[in-house]
């Protein structure tokens, strides 16, 4: 089983990469739109899968390989997000400009969501269902809690 997780992790990796790669086959050097799109594409995968992961540990007897998929996709896709706020990729970006103001204390918003999923992904390898319900849960507020604070609704 863990051979499996390992091989999916490398798979999404490996799609994440192309994505990237493919967005900057025009130019070597990604512009901020493209950083713009990568980070927006980024944050609606995980979305998309939190919901996903939620609606499997509901279930009584939930697919655990499929999970550890899901979730390592969901902890790649986090990752990326350190890396993908850089100075002046405001334009056309949903992000408040204190993204970039207070820029240390939102990458510590970053991390804390990305330790929480890092921590359900732990839990769903160990087919801890209450664990992983719990860290999704505060993955979720800590998500909330950053939109408050540094997306902009218009």
């Amino acid at each position: 089983m863990q051979v499996s997780k390992q091989v999916a992790t490398f798979i999404t990796t490996l799609t994440f990469a192309f994505t990237i790669m493919t967005a900057q086959a025009s130019d070597k050097t990604p512009t901020l739109e493209q950083d713009v799109a990568q980070r927006q594409a980024a944050f609606s995968q995980i979305e998309e899968l939190q919901e996903k992961v939620d609606s499997m540990l509901d279930s009584a007897i939930p697919n655990w390989q499929e999970l550890e998929n899901t979730s390592a996709s969901i902890t790649t896709s986090s990752a990326s997000l350190q890396r993908l706020f850089v100075s002046g990729s405001q334009l056309d970006s949903k992000a408040k400009d204190k993204v970039w103001s207070d820029n240390q204390k939102f990458k510590a918003a970053l991390a804390k969501m990305d330790n929480s999923f890092v921590m359900m992904d732990n839990a769903i390898a160990q087919q801890d269902k209450s664990a992983a319900k719990s860290a999704l849960k505060q993955a979720n507020k800590t998500c909330r809690n950053c939109h408050r604070q540094y997306r902009s609704r218009w």
